[in-house]
């Protein structure tokens, strides 16, 4: 109990010691206080020291409001950015959305346009199939009246590929065109008449267009065709056919081109006496065969056979 005491007592002597020190400080720098006040430099320095800070505070806030000043500038310049990205965003959207539209309208009108030509093929393809079946009643109605010793005029009308432009001469003279079909003159032909075409029907190696490889030029001619083979072949292949043909009808003229064009190789113009025997062997021929090829016979409407028997 003795040395608590003791403690207490020590502690209050320390603090009253403390407080003493505080008093005689503060009273020593209120003296020190009072005597600078009395001093004029002091209360210059006082006056620089007061000038000083309001300096410093009038340049901090003059710093505080440029950079206040300089974020909105970047501010506003972020602001309009944003505008003219989200403008630029909004005109390519509606860009995408007006491409998508037109692409949509294109492709709806393409199947629009494939649907009309669908349409008009069918429609074509219908009014042909009526066409054809109406020209194969009127042909069989000719064929089997004995009454009818002229064909029908609708029986004796051209066909024509392309009416609009003008006739193609080499197919008006030869019936037979290098383009084919993809020939953009005019084609005419006729639904009926007295002269047959049967294209490419005699085949011989001597009406090939083929080259001598050079390791051959020199062999042996007799090893090859000549022209007493192609002679012997047209024979056989000419009394071979005819006797055929002779059946449908009495034959006029049998003339077969001498020629060694693809288009126009080993083609074949069967004239009968009139146009009944020319329709009798056109439809008994269509669909047959002969040497492993199937026949390709049309009409023809030649005007002179020398400008179609073609020797070159």
């Amino acid at each position: 109990m003795r040395s608590r005491a003791r403690r207490l007592i020590k502690k209050k002597q320390r603090q009253r010691r403390r407080q003493k020190h505080a008093k005689e400080r503060d009273r020593e720098e209120q003296e020190a206080e009072a005597r600078r006040l009395e001093d004029p430099e002091y209360h210059k320095w006082l006056q620089k020291q007061s000038e000083l800070e309001n300096f410093q505070r009038l340049a901090t806030e003059r710093q505080q409001q440029e950079e206040e000043e300089a974020w909105l500038r970047r501010e506003a310049l972020a602001q309009r950015q944003f505008r003219l990205d989200a403008a630029k965003r909004r005109q390519e959207e509606e860009e995408v959305e007006r491409l998508k539209d037109e692409e949509a309208k294109a492709l709806t009108k393409r199947k629009e346009e494939q649907k009309k030509r669908r349409q008009e093929r069918q429609t074509l393809a219908e009014r042909a199939a009526d066409e054809f079946e109406s020209m194969m009643k009127s042909m069989d109605e000719y064929l089997h009246n004995a009454k009818l010793e002229k064909p029908p005029d609708h029986l004796l009308r051209l066909v024509e590929t392309h009416p609009e432009e003008r006739p193609c001469e080499f197919f008006t003279r030869t019936n037979s065109c290098r383009y084919g079909h993809s020939c953009t003159f005019n084609h005419r032909r006729p639904m009926l008449g007295r002269i047959l075409l049967i294209r490419h029907f005699f085949s011989h190696s001597l009406l090939h267009d083929k080259k001598v490889h050079k390791e051959y030029a020199s062999g042996d001619e007799g090893l090859e065709m000549t022209e007493h083979d192609l002679r012997s072949d047209y024979d056989e292949f000419f009394n071979d056919a005819v006797t055929e043909l002779e059946k449908f009808g009495k034959i006029v003229n049998f003339r077969a081109l001498r020629n060694t064009l693809e288009h126009l190789s080993g083609h074949v113009f069967v004239e009968y006496a009139n146009e009944k025997c020319a329709l009798r062997a056109f439809i008994n021929l269509q669909g047959r065969y002969y040497a492993s090829r199937r026949l390709n016979v049309e009409f023809s409407n030649l005007h002179t056979w020398r400008g179609a028997v073609c020797g070159t």
